[in-house]
């Protein structure tokens, strides 16, 4: 589910990334100045305006693992702006799922954070970087 959701936002398909967001979906994001995003059409909204500042992005999925009720995914954003300067950031979400879907997504810029969040102590990555799930 994650992982689907994640390519969807790699190849910009945000209406493949709705069809596993519950109607109800909340992404919180630590880049967004206007709170949570709520709802498919904020959701929409703002993927609109986050793509309009960018030629291209891509999502490199890191690890994704269950812990308890939540979803850990590490993944690395890359984006080329219109200026052709790319920039990356490695990052970690947070996904509650409800009835099979996506009901909550929150993304950290600090993955201890994240860590920290859903519980575990230390990192889930194994000694290559690569990841296991």
């Amino acid at each position: 589910m994650v992982r689907r959701a994640l390519a969807a936002l790699g190849r910009r398909d945000v209406e493949a990334y709705l069809e596993v967001a519950s109607p109800q979906i909340e992404l919180i994001t630590f880049f967004s100045l206007q709170g949570p995003i709520t709802g498919h059409q904020g959701i929409r909204d703002f993927f609109r305006e986050l793509w309009s500042f960018s030629e291209a992005s891509e999502f490199q999925v890191e690890e994704v693992r269950a812990v308890g009720e939540r979803v850990l995914a590490f993944f690395v954003i890359t984006a080329t702006g219109r200026d052709g300067i790319q920039t990356s950031a490695r990052v970690a979400g947070v996904y509650d799922l409800e009835h099979g879907k996506i009901r909550r997504a929150q993304i950290f810029a600090d993955r201890a954070e994240a860590l920290e969040a859903v519980g575990v102590r230390d990192s889930p990555l194994d000694g290559d970087g690569s990841g296991s799930g």
